[in-house]
C-alpha cells in the first residue's frame, strides 16, 4: 500500500468522525421536565448529558423515553424525568469538523509532497 492510499484512508476516517459538542438546553428545570414528558426535547438515538436534582450527571445514548413511567432510558441508565434539572445534547459541530478535516488535509498534502519529492526531482519534473 503506497503513501497516497494510506493518506486517503486517513482522510476518510477523520472526515467520517465528526467533532461533537454538548449543547445545553436553556430552560428552567420545570420546562425541561415538561419538554421531556411531551417528547419535544429528546428522541431515541440522541446522545445526552442529564443532570438531576442531586447533581448527578448521566451521559448516554437515549434508547427510549417512557412517558408512562416517567423515565429517560439508556442501555444501562434509567433516569426519572421528575429528577432532571438540566439537559445537554451532543451535536455535530460543523466548524470544528471543518477545521479538523482542513488541517489534516493540509498535513496529508505536505506528507505526500515530501514522499514524492525524490521521485519528482529524479524525473526532472
Amino acid at each position: 500500500m503506497n503513501i497516497l492510499a494510506i493518506s486517503a484512508i486517513l482522510m476518510g476516517a477523520l472526515a467520517s468522525s465528526a467533532c461533537t459538542t454538548l449543547k445545553p438546553k436553556e430552560a428552567t428545570p420545570e420546562e425541561v421536565q415538561r419538554q421531556l414528558l411531551s417528547g419535544e426535547l429528546l428522541q431515541p438515538g440522541d446522545r445526552v448529558r442529564l443532570v438531576t436534582t442531586d447533581e448527578t450527571a448521566y451521559e448516554f445514548r437515549v434508547t427510549e423515553i417512557d412517558i408512562e413511567q416517567g423515565l429517560v432510558i439508556g442501555r444501562e441508565e434509567r433516569v426519572p424525568i421528575v429528577d432532571v434539572v438540566a439537559v445537554e445534547t451532543r451535536e455535530v459541530s460543523v466548524g470544528k469538523t471543518a477545521l479538523l478535516v482542513g488541517g489534516v488535509g493540509y498535513s496529508v498534502i505536505a506528507i505526500v509532497l515530501v514522499a514524492l519529492a525524490p521521485a519528482l526531482i529524479l524525473s526532472g519534473g
